[in-house]
């Protein structure tokens, strides 16, 4: 039950940290943007190296048993199916 809420929450904050940093935060959209402005660029300078992280953490309830395979085994456990 840990690791799904874990996961979940994971998940969760790294997609609020990717909706803070806006377009700045895909590294590709930075750098055209920033070719394209003539003043330097709205955001923050940690949103770049976001993207990354989110896009692993995506996977995170692949990687660890995707969280319906482990709902399942709970059930089974709980509910003795």
């Amino acid at each position: 039950m840990l690791k799904i809420k874990g996961t979940e929450l994971l998940q969760n904050s790294s997609e609020l940290v990717m909706d803070v940093g806006g377009p700045q935060a895909m590294p590709v959209w930075q750098r055209e943007l920033a070719a394209l402005a003539n003043e330097p660029a709205i955001g923050p300078d940690w949103a770049p190296q976001m993207a990354p992280a989110y896009l692993m953490l995506r996977a995170a309830s692949i990687y660890g048993g995707t969280n319906e395979i482990q709902k399942n085994i709970l059930n089974k456990a709980v509910l003795g199916l």
